[in-house]
């Protein structure tokens, strides 16, 4: 049988509930999403590192509830009359709101406070994401803070062994290349543990294949890694 050539197919995302794999790092977020539509409170925030599934997980619950989803750079021209006819909202990396201009951010701040506060009336849901804790948000709106700390967080952990293997399976598979699970083990052997790192060898490694018109191998593996070592320690 021939090698495995990695092909420039472009990239495949799959966001399903099926292809979201549940280990101890993230298994507390799962239920409490899952466990959230019995919940009163009106949102529910989850917290983890980048790459670490926030977006695959809003998108489950985006296709299960019909929500819509907005990046908090979108916030402050959302039209009101908008979020009155939703029932169902996600906010995706709301800890960002500090890098808006203060206008954008006092506008953005008054737009979630109406959100909760709505659904809180209504019982609608939001779902938020975020890299770090509201507290560290730097928001201006004191109310806001108070009500979006009485929320429940559920907080993506680092990652295992078995999760941070799944996560680099399924980028591989979304961009359309078949890799071995031995080369995975032997990546998973000699690089950092962090989802962000694990995102950044799967990119590398596609395009490094790709340009060398060569299947991913332990040594194709061991050089990228190397390389990307490097780099930080520069």
């Amino acid at each position: 049988m021939g090698k495995q050539l990695t092909l420039n197919l472009g990239r495949r995302f799959t966001l399903t509930r099926e292809e979201y794999y549940v280990s101890k790092a993230n298994s507390i977020a799962i239920r409490a999403l899952d466990d959230w539509t019995l919940c009163l409170q009106p949102g529910l925030i989850i917290v983890g590192p980048k790459s670490s599934g926030k977006t695959h997980l809003a998108s489950v619950w985006m296709n299960e509830t019909g929500a819509d989803s907005f990046q908090v750079s979108e916030l402050a021209s959302l039209d009101v009359q908008f979020i009155s006819k939703e029932k169902f909202i996600v906010i995706e990396n709301l800890d960002s709101i500090s890098e808006l201009s203060i206008k954008e951010r006092n506008m953005a701040e008054e737009k979630i406070l109406h959100m909760y506060n709505f659904f809180a009336a209504s019982g609608g849901k939001i779902l938020m994401t975020a890299v770090t804790f509201p507290i560290m948000w730097n928001l201006g709106l004191k109310d806001l803070l108070s009500r979006l700390m009485s929320l429940q967080i559920a907080e993506l952990s680092l990652p295992d062994d078995k999760l941070l293997a799944a996560i680099m399976a399924k980028q591989f598979v979304d961009r359309q290349i078949v890799v071995p699970s031995k080369v995975i083990e032997y990546a998973m052997a000699r690089m950092e543990r962090s989802f962000s790192f694990a995102k950044k060898l799967v990119d590398e490694l596609d395009i490094e294949a790709l340009s060398l018109k060569k299947p991913i191998n332990k040594k194709l593996v061991n050089d990228v890694i190397s390389r990307l070592g490097s780099r930080s320690g520069n």
